[in-house]
């Protein structure tokens, strides 16, 4: 279905939010209001991309990131970016092939750090652009797994990436570390479970519409706008919680 309208809004969210957005955009109601620009990237790589974009003045309608993050755009930028709500948060987590047949073994510290040490490929987010990634080094750092048992790690944009490649090692001992909400679009996927206590790490994401430029007076700007606050109130409303859970994004208590 093609949008009845030349309104374009753009769209720049963390990984985590991308099965959700993607869900939303295709309805027929979201598809009629506007079109859609998205950009999905790791949490740092988005925050860089939304404070380029207000800096050079260039359009962001709509962003996904962190509370602790928007609030930080707010503080910099405290008449551009309106707060709207949270999706929940999605945890930190380990994926295997899907009837690949093998055990994989994540449920106390030990046991994954013998998991690891037994992998032939170890599949990351980037380990200083994503906030998985960053949780993931600093777990490994405190296993401290001689190098000589580390398996071969290969670093992508995000987890999302990361569990696609996953198809590509068929027949290898292979994980790929991921947030809960990557993992539902991949059928070739098997999520084995969240990081070990103490190493849990739950991520909350939230919902931010970002005004126009003060200059920006045109009718054009203030559609944008307000469909991209209309579209932010429905991805976090009460009502669409029953769809977020079951897309990884767990009640944040």
């Amino acid at each position: 279905m093609t949008a009845l309208t030349s309104t374009l809004v753009d769209i720049c969210s963390a990984g985590a939010g991308r099965v959700w957005l993607e869900q939303c955009l295709a309805l027929p109601h979201w598809v009629q209001m506007a079109q859609y620009r998205t950009r999905f990237a790791a949490l740092q790589s988005t925050l860089d991309e939304v404070n380029r974009r207000l800096e050079e003045g260039q359009d962001c309608h709509l962003c996904v990131l962190t509370p602790d993050v928007i609030r930080g755009l707010q503080s910099r930028w405290p008449d551009r970016i309106d707060a709207l709500g949270s999706l929940g948060q999605a945890e930190t987590g380990w994926v295997s092939l899907a009837g690949d047949g093998q055990f994989y073994d994540v449920a106390t510290e030990q046991a994954l750090r013998q998991t690891l040490m037994s992998l032939d490929v170890l599949l990351v987010p980037d380990l200083q652009q994503s906030s998985g990634g960053r949780h993931l080094q600093r777990v490994l750092d405190q296993m401290a797994i001689p190098a000589a048992d580390m398996p071969a790690v290969q670093s992508y944009a995000g987890g999302a990436q990361a569990v696609a490649a996953l198809s590509a090692h068929s027949g290898q001992r292979v994980m790929a570390c991921a947030q809960s909400t990557e993992v539902q679009a991949a059928s070739h996927a098997h999520y084995l479970g969240p990081f070990p206590a103490p190493h849990g790490l739950f991520t909350e994401y939230a919902v931010a519409a970002v005004r126009p430029h003060p200059d920006r007076h045109d009718p054009e700007a203030q559609t944008a706008w307000s469909v991209a606050c209309d579209l932010a109130r429905y991805l976090c409303s009460p009502n669409q919680q029953a769809q977020r859970q079951a897309l990884g994004f767990a009640e944040v208590p």
